[in-house]
C-alpha cells in the first residue's frame, strides 16, 4: 500500500514537473492584435512536387504544407507573400507578420519546407518533425574551417528550397493567373527569398530577417567563397539583429551582405534592430522567450511583442511603398 502511495506521489510530482516547464517554455501570451480593415483568415492546403523527397527514407514524392493567410472580401489587387521559414522554423514562423499583412489585402502563402521544419502535418494527417539528416548537415558546417563542404550543403539546401517555391507559386498561377510574389524569410529561408528574384521575373521584391545570399555562393576558390554579386533588379529588405549585423564584414558567407549594405543602389533597404538576436526577429520570441534566450545566448533587451510590432510595421511600409510604384 505504501509502495503504491509512493508511486503515486511520484506521478504527481512528475506532472506537476512537466506542466510547470510547459508554461515555463511556452508561457500564455496574448495575441499581437493586427491593424488592417480586413478580417482575416486562413486555411491549409498541400502541393506535391513530382520527385522524391531527398529527407525521405523511401524515396516518396515531396509534398509541402502551405497555410494561405488571406482577407475575407478585399477585391484589391496585390502582391503575393510567399514566406520560407528557417532552419528548423514552423510555418507559423512570423505569424503576427501574416496575420498583419492579411489584414491589409495581402495574401500570405507561408510553407513548410519538409525534413527541414520542426513539424509539418501531411494532407493524409500524418506529422513529422526535421530530418536527422539536415541535422547532420546544419551542425557539420563550418564555413571558415571547411568551405568546400559549406558550399555543397549551401548548394543543396537552396536547390530543395528553391524547388519548393517555384512549385508553390507555380500552383498559384495555375489555379489563379499571372501574379506578382514577394519573397520573405527568416535565416535559411530569407537565403531562398533572395534566390527567388535571381531565378523568377514575378518576383517583385525580397524581404529577408537576417539571411546570407547563399545562392549567390557559385563556387571555392583559395578556401574562399566565390559570388555572384551582380545588383538585384528589384527591391531587397534586408534585416538583421544583433546576432549577424556586427559581423558581416568578417563573415565570409555575408559577404555579399555587406556589399549591398555599403552599395548606394537604392534598390537595397537595409535595417538593423539592436537589442535583439537571431530568434526575435521570429514569432519564437513571443511564445516562448525562455527559447529564443536559450537560442540566443541570452534575453532579448526589447520586449518581444514590440519588436515584432516594429518588424511588422517596417516591412508592411516597404511592401507598401513597393506595391505603389
Amino acid at each position: 500500500m505504501l509502495k503504491r502511495k509512493r508511486m503515486a506521489v511520484t506521478i504527481l510530482i512528475v506532472a506537476a514537473v512537466l506542466i510547470a516547464l510547459k508554461f515555463i517554455l511556452f508561457p500564455i501570451v496574448r495575441e499581437i492584435p493586427v491593424t488592417g480593415k480586413y478580417q482575416i483568415t486562413s486555411e491549409d492546403y498541400w502541393v506535391t512536387l513530382d520527385k522524391a523527397d531527398p529527407y525521405s527514407r523511401n524515396g516518396s514524392k515531396r509534398q509541402l504544407q502551405i497555410r494561405k493567410w488571406h482577407p475575407i472580401e478585399c477585391t484589391e489587387e496585390r502582391p503575393v507573400i510567399v514566406a520560407s521559414h528557417g532552419s528548423c522554423g514552423s510555418i507559423d514562423n512570423n505569424l503576427s507578420l501574416y496575420r498583419e499583412l492579411a489584414s491589409h489585402g495581402y495574401t500570405v502563402l507561408a510553407v513548410a519546407h519538409p525534413g527541414q521544419v520542426a513539424s509539418i502535418k501531411y494532407e493524409n494527417g500524418k506529422k513529422s518533425g526535421p530530418s536527422r539528416a539536415f541535422f547532420k548537415e546544419l551542425f557539420s558546417l563550418k564555413p571558415d574551417g571547411a568551405p568546400e563542404k559549406a558550399y555543397e550543403v549551401y548548394h543543396k539546401w537552396m536547390k530543395i528550397r528553391t524547388d519548393d517555391l517555384n512549385s508553390v507559386m507555380d500552383d498559384f498561377v495555375a489555379k489563379n493567373g499571372s501574379s506578382r510574389f514577394i519573397a520573405e524569410g527568416h535565416s535559411l529561408g530569407g537565403s531562398a527569398a533572395y534566390a527567388m528574384a535571381r531565378i523568377r521575373e514575378d518576383v517583385i521584391g525580397v524581404i529577408a530577417l537576417e539571411s546570407p545570399f547563399m545562392y549567390d555562393i557559385k563556387g571555392i576558390e583559395n578556401e574562399k567563397f566565390i559570388f555572384d554579386d551582380s545588383d538585384y533588379n528589384v527591391p531587397v529588405l534586408s534585416i538583421y539583429s544583433d546576432a549577424a549585423y556586427p559581423y558581416l564584414r568578417e563573415w565570409d558567407q555575408y559577404r555579399n551582405n555587406a556589399k549591398f549594405l555599403d552599395s548606394a543602389n537604392p534598390l537595397y533597404t537595409n535595417i538593423h534592430y539592436e537589442g535583439i538576436g537571431h530568434m526575435g526577429l521570429c514569432e519564437l520570441s513571443h511564445v516562448s522567450p525562455v527559447l529564443t534566450a536559450i537560442f540566443d545566448n541570452g534575453f532579448q533587451k526589447t520586449k518581444a511583442a514590440d519588436q515584432l510590432k516594429k518588424l511588422n510595421e517596417d516591412c508592411l511600409s516597404w511592401i507598401r511603398s513597393l506595391h505603389d510604384k
